[in-house]
């Protein structure tokens, strides 16, 4: 059983990393290897919609997406964390989901995989900020545990290490992802 976390925010160190390093603490305590990803510092382009995706065997942008998709396909489950910005996830978010519509077209290769997410910031949009990267798991082909989210209201840097219910929450989704994971197997 395998469980990746993807940090999708750009600074190293964050809450969002935080947060996904927790939920995979509870990963390994369900027994799961557990893989952790940082898009901190990676150079991931934006899907330019070409007609070929998928078709090639490799996806026709050349970039860190390249290193990342054998490990998304290797997974059982997935968990992504993003930060809140003016409402909804980061750019490189946006970036990272619209990419793996490259695994869709080569042949549905995260349907099936369990998902989860978790959003980070200090005022609103979590809500809908949690939808739209559930939606696009979903869209994919991944399932959702309940539960499928965890947030944190957190604002400065590391600030999440000391909140204890957003440490407890994506802990526990870390858990609720291997679990389902285990029975979907």
């Amino acid at each position: 059983m395998k469980i990746v976390g993807v940090s999708c925010s750009p600074r190293k160190g964050g809450n969002s990393e935080i947060l996904v390093n927790e939920a995979l603490k509870g990963a390994a305590a369900k027994g799961a290897e557990t893989v952790f990803i940082s898009l901190a510092g990676k150079n991931i382009k934006g899907c330019q919609a070409c007609p070929k995706c998928g078709a090639t065997g490799k996806c026709a942008i050349d970039d860190d997406m390249q290193e990342i998709y054998p490990i998304l396909e290797s997974a059982d489950g997935i968990i992504v964390a993003s930060p809140v910005y003016f409402g909804m996830y980061a750019a490189q978010t946006k970036a990272f989901l619209d990419r793996n519509y490259y695994l869709l077209k080569a042949g549905r290769k995260l349907a099936g995989k369990v998902g989860g997410v978790i959003t980070v910031g200090g005022r609103s949009g979590h809500d809908f900020t949690a939808v739209a990267m559930m939606e696009a798991l979903t869209f994919y082909g991944l399932y959702l545990p309940p539960n499928a989210f965890a947030e944190s209201m957190s604002r400065e840097l590391g600030a999440a290490a000391t909140e204890e219910k957003a440490l407890n929450d994506a802990r526990a989704l870390g858990e609720r992802v291997t679990e389902l994971a285990a029975k979907l197997k």
